[in-house]
């Protein structure tokens, strides 16, 4: 068993079945998690555009936020939900979700150096760098809190997922 879908909130399940097992599901579960996926990005890439412009007082066109919040979205998101759902349920037990937060903690890296280079100051056009990539990365992990709350509202009261 995938240790990612132990009690995994709908949304970090359908996410990790479908790139674990893609023959498994229809067309339509895929149509709906990218449609899930496109829908949230709109606020996600937001969230990006703030985060930048307060770390690096660049702030990249909205379009191009768009699709370098994608990844964080993917990344965040999903466990964000599961272990926010733990919490309010008051089932949130460490030894359970270890392999959650190692994941967590494993993409923050990854999106740091992602966004380092990938946000470039249009000055100059150099990229933000290493440091200001961590900072951007760890904004958007943040700024999965109150958007996962947010889903986790949205789910009890209208299904969506």
């Amino acid at each position: 068993m995938n240790p990612l879908l132990y009690k995994a909130h709908p949304l970090m399940h359908l996410t990790v079945d479908l790139l674990a097992n893609p023959a498994a599901h229809s067309f339509h579960d895929a149509l709906k998690a990218i449609l899930i996926y496109l829908a949230i990005n709109l606020v996600w890439a937001i969230g990006l555009w703030q985060g930048t412009r307060k770390v690096t007082e660049v702030a990249p066109p909205y379009w191009l936020a768009y699709f370098l919040a994608l990844p964080s979205l993917l990344f965040y998101l999903p466990a964000m939900a599961t272990i926010l759902n733990d919490i309010i349920t008051h089932q949130f037990h460490f030894a359970e979700r270890f392999i959650l937060v190692f994941c967590l903690v494993v993409a923050t890296q990854i999106l740091g150096v992602f966004y380092a280079v990938a946000i470039r100051n249009p000055r100059n056009g150099m990229p933000i760098g290493l440091q200001d990539g961590m900072a951007v990365s760890l904004w958007m992990w943040l700024f999965s809190l109150p958007i996962g709350l947010a889903l986790l509202w949205l789910n009890d009261h209208m299904k969506i997922i």
